[in-house]
């Protein structure tokens, strides 16, 4: 139960931080997606990003071969004034083993709490809250989650799809009552990468040379606003494939979060530690 209740919060942790950061360049967001060829028009999705400021998103994720699993949850973001996301890992499995479900989680600046099932709470002096350092886990790990959260924005990250060579039209859509127009196509390592900065462009590739991927391909609905309101994307890699769909609504709408109540938080270094000590044994639960 331990170890799969740490798969299930570092799931949960992935969602958040790949879902949170900051908005792209400015755009006028006057032009009709339709009325533009496909390459403009995932241009100024892109760049439509920079009046958003909180949106809800519903994601779906998948795996196969060595990366077997299966994911779903649904995160509310706010990136101004202040990054905070909340969120709900309902379902999720790794290599045969379910995670969980229903475990809810908080961003809010450089703390994450992450609500654990009742039968840890043996292990946290029964407080059903722990909190990590986002960044402490920058500097155990030697990444830099601070940039991550500024650069893995799924919605800022439609700029990435402006390097396709092959992006085309494919009809039109509605998702959630709202009218879309369906973009489709592919995109190498290669091409994504000459959407970046030369910094990112380079941790960029590395990822990428490291996971084997080879290609994605995606799909993409805009609405009149130029505001992605889908999105699916899959990944190509030595070792199985990935697929995310990622469903967006609730854009610019007001939401609190707050964190819990301090008597109620443990710290999470303490989990891990008990997690570290128990590695070698069997999951139960």
């Amino acid at each position: 139960m331990v170890r799969r209740y740490a798969a299930g919060t570092a799931a949960g942790a992935a969602l958040i931080v790949s879902l949170t950061g900051c908005q792209g360049d400015s755009g006028s967001g006057k032009d009709n997606a339709v009325k533009v060829s496909a390459a403009q028009a995932i241009d100024l999705a892109s760049k439509k990003t920079s009046t958003v400021y909180s949106y809800k998103v519903d994601v779906t994720a998948g795996g196969t071969g060595q990366a077997v699993s299966t994911m779903h949850g649904v995160i509310q973001v706010r990136l101004r004034p202040d990054l905070a996301a909340t969120g709900t890992l309902d379902q999720a499995s790794f290599h045969g083993q379910t995670v969980p479900g229903g475990e809810r989680a908080i961003l809010l600046g450089d703390n994450f709490y992450a609500k654990i099932p009742q039968q840890l709470t043996q292990l946290t002096g029964g407080k059903p809250w722990v909190r990590f350092s986002v960044s402490q886990a920058s500097r155990q790990a030697g990444v830099n989650v601070g940039g991550l959260l500024k650069r893995a924005n799924p919605v800022d990250q439609t700029k990435i799809f402006t390097g396709s060579k092959d992006v085309h039209r494919v009809g039109s859509e509605t998702i959630d009552g709202v009218e879309t127009t369906h973009y489709q196509g592919t995109l190498t390592p290669q091409q994504a990468a000459t959407t970046l900065d030369a910094k990112t462009q380079k941790s960029f590739q590395q990822f990428y040379q490291r996971s084997g991927a080879h290609n994605v391909g995606f799909d993409l609905w805009v609405d009149r606003d130029n505001l992605p309101r889908k999105l699916v994307s899959k990944v190509a890699t030595d070792k199985g494939t990935g697929t995310m769909t990622m469903v967006f609504s609730a854009y610019n709408k007001s939401f609190t979060v707050s964190a819990p109540p301090a008597s109620e938080v443990a710290d999470g270094n303490q989990l891990k530690g008990l997690i570290g000590n128990r590695a070698g044994q069997p999951a139960t639960g």
